[in-house]
This record gives structure tokens, C-alpha cells and sequence, in this order.
């Protein structure tokens, strides 16, 4: 048996800056400027900070779906460990029982590992299936603990429970996928004599992704414009990626409805679009920089939460009662999994099989149609362009801060 002595972090919401703060927070790190182990919203910052995409998907057998992009997704794990000038020793193999080895040797040397693994093939996952059974997710969780005699290994992963999983299908998710496959890491950080000037940096580069597109041809898809795109999608015909074509009323359109609530609220990112965390990240910044100016800047960000919070209400209000549940459940297993892990297995099983009931439900009845779809879908735009409004006004003035 090799179990860490005295592992007890389960912080975190992401599972790339939860994951890392808590291996951080084990190894006793401790900040110049807090004297505590490097925050969430540091790490967050670090990775890129927020930022907005908006993508649709619609694929044969399965439900349509929204993809908002709330934060940096552009190599952020590597942009994060670079920033934060952390060492890394990376051992990857194909094969599964030197993959074990290498598990166990970071263990006996005390470190506890990050180990790539499918989020949906663990015992404790909380998908729902609708995105169809070929799904996957290659994520980083902390691995504490391996108990051999009993098969089970020891994992820290979004909940602030610990997670046991078996030894067997913890080996067969970290195999699923071919890049990462087998993947493991173990962190050292040195001191921390760019740290402010690797701050500044990504302050300014979260301030560039919403001006400018990452990928060419995607202009309208990324920062700024995506607000626009959005807003524009739930009416224009001529648009490929027209609302009224991806998510006409019924099932597509409740389902454009509630993955759109998921990418701002449930996604790991401490809800609000990660922009309350985005706030406490310009706050450390401020004292790691000496610019007292990014207190007001993260005033700013703070003051863009409420309106997320509307745009949430506006995607499923409680006006319409299937929106309200569905709102509700997802919610409740969300914080199900985070206060429970695999004890809430039963809850979530419950709760998955509810929602299904109600995407069938308004399949079959949808609650809305004609001048109520309309005025339902106008409602929605303006919430989309009140979140811009303020966005806008935040981001111009970090920018102007930073200058």
C-alpha cells in the first residue's frame, strides 16, 4: 500500500487548475505574495485567463450543442506550468504495466502524480450520455494513492471527496486515448524570479483574446465579435449556424439551451463564467505588480458576474417550468458531485434519468412557439448583449490599466 501521509486537498473546481493547485498546496509551496499555496484564480490567470467563444455542433444520432468558451483553451496546462516556471518530469509509455511503475516510484518518492485519464470512463463520472457513447475526456487528475491488495487507486478530482477508483478501470481510462495515453506528471517549482513579469504577460494576452481570433478563418467565433455571433445566430436565417436550424423548438432547441447553461455555470468554472475568479486573479495581480489600478479592473469583472447570472435565468427561467427543473438538476449534481464524489453516484444516476424524461417531454410539448418563441429568443439576445456591454467596458479597462 502506498498512500501519501496526510493528503487532504480537494480544492478546486477545473480539473487542470483545481488539479494543480492541490498537488501544489500537498508539496507545502507557498507564495511571495500570499504566503499560501498559489491560488485557483492565480492558476487561472497564469493559463490565460477568460476570454469568450461561442460554437455549435450538431452530429447524427445525438443532441445539438453550444460550446461557450469561457476561459483560455489554447494549450493552457503548458501556458499555465511556463508561466508559473514549474519543473516538470513527464514519463508517457504504452505500456500499461510500466505505466503502473511509474505510478507507483512518484508515490514512493512522496509526490503525488498527475496522471491523464478519460473523466467519462471513471466509475465516478457524472455524464449523462447525451453527447453519445464515444465520448471522451482526457483530463489530468491527482493521483494520492494506490492500494494494491485492493485494487484501488486513490484520486483527487473536482469533488472535495476523496474518489477510489478500481485499479482496472483506472488503467483502462488513462489507455483511452493515444496521445495522452499512460501519461504522468510530477511538478517542482523553483523560485519565483519572473513570476511578475510572467503575470504581466498574461494579463495582457487575456486582454488580446478578445480582440483578436486565435484561429484564421474564426474572426467572428472568438473574443468580442463571438457576444455578436450569438446574439445574431438566434434570427439570421441566412446563417449556417441559425438557432432556427441547429435548435429549432423542441429537443434541439432545450438542448442548445441547457449546454449553453453548463459552459457558464458548471464547466469548472466556479460559476459566473470564471469571471468572479478572473477578479480574485487581477487582486493578487495587483500586489504582485505594485498597480493598485487592477483593484478597480477586478471591480469591474466583479460587476460582470450579475449579468452572467441574468443570461443563466434567461437560458432557464422559472417561468417556464421544464427550464426551471432542468436548471435545478443540473445544479444539484453538480454540487452533489462536489460535496460527495462517488457517494452521490445514486443521486446523479437519478438525476440524469429525470432530465432525460424532460428532454423527451418537451420533444413531444415545447413549451414555447410563435410570438412566445420569439419573444423568448429576444429576451435571450438582449442578456447576451447586456453581458458584452459590460464585458466590453471591463476588458477596455484592464487594457487601459495595463498601459
Amino acid at each position: 500500500m502506498t498512500i501519501l501521509s496526510n493528503y487532504n486537498h480537494f480544492d478546486g473546481f477545473h480539473y487542470e487548475t483545481g488539479s494543480l493547485h492541490n498537488v501544489l498546496a500537498y508539496q507545502g509551496l507557498k507564495m511571495p505574495h500570499t504566503k499560501s499555496a498559489p491560488s485557483e484564480a492565480l492558476l487561472l490567470g497564469l493559463s490565460g485567463g477568460i476570454t469568450f467563444g461561442y460554437f455549435s455542433f450538431a452530429y447524427k444520432g445525438i443532441d445539438p450543442h453550444v460550446a461557450l468558451l469561457t476561459r483560455n483553451t489554447f494549450d493552457p496546462f503548458e501556458t499555465m506550468l511556463n508561466r508559473l516556471g514549474a519543473v516538470r518530469n513527464l514519463k508517457q509509455t504504452v505500456d500499461p504495466v510500466k505505466a503502473e511503475k511509474n505510478l507507483l516510484d512518484a508515490l514512493e518518492d512522496g509526490q503525488p502524480a498527475l496522471v491523464w485519464a478519460d473523466r467519462i470512463s471513471m466509475p465516478y463520472s457524472n455524464y449523462d450520455g447525451s453527447l453519445g457513447s464515444d465520448m471522451y475526456m482526457m483530463i489530468p487528475v491527482v493521483v494520492y494513492g494506490v492500494e494494491p491488495s485492493k485494487g484501488m487507486v486513490w484520486v483527487a478530482d473536482q469533488s472535495r471527496a476523496a474518489l477510489r477508483v478500481p485499479f482496472e478501470d483506472f488503467t483502462k481510462a488513462r489507455g483511452r486515448v493515444k496521445k495522452e495515453k499512460y501519461r504522468l506528471m510530477t511538478i517542482t517549482v523553483p523560485g519565483f524570479d519572473r513570476l511578475a513579469q510572467n503575470v504581466d504577460a498574461a494579463i495582457r494576452a487575456c486582454v488580446k483574446s478578445f480582440f483578436t481570433s486565435p484561429v484564421k478563418g474564426y474572426a467572428s467565433n472568438f473574443g468580442f465579435a463571438a457576444y455578436q455571433r450569438w446574439a445574431d445566430v438566434l434570427f439570421n436565417e441566412k446563417d449556417k449556424q441559425s438557432w432556427n436550424k441547429i435548435f429549432p423548438a423542441g429537443r434541439n432547441m432545450f438542448a442548445g439551451l441547457t449546454s449553453s447553461f453548463e459552459r457558464i455555470e458548471l464547466f469548472g468554472s466556479g460559476g459566473s463564467a470564471s469571471r468572479p475568479m478572473f477578479a480574485d486573479f487581477l487582486e493578487e495581480a495587483s500586489v504582485l505588480l505594485n498597480r493598485p489600478a487592477l483593484r478597480d479592473a477586478a471591480k469591474q469583472f466583479r460587476a460582470v458576474a450579475p449579468a452572467w447570472q441574468s443570461l443563466c435565468l434567461a437560458l432557464l427561467p422559472d417561468s417556464i417550468a421544464p427550464f426551471k427543473e432542468a436548471r435545478q438538476l443540473m445544479l444539484q449534481k453538480r454540487d452533489a458531485f462536489y460535496g460527495k464524489g462517488g457517494g452521490a453516484s445514486a443521486e446523479i444516476k437519478r438525476v440524469n434519468a429525470r432530465l432525460e424524461k424532460i428532454r423527451t417531454a418537451v420533444d413531444k410539448k415545447f413549451p414555447l412557439a410563435g410570438e412566445k418563441e420569439t419573444a423568448f429568443k429576444e429576451n435571450l439576445r438582449d442578456h447576451i448583449l447586456q453581458v458584452y456591454d459590460l464585458e466590453h467596458k471591463a476588458v477596455t479597462a484592464l487594457d487601459q490599466t495595463m498601459r
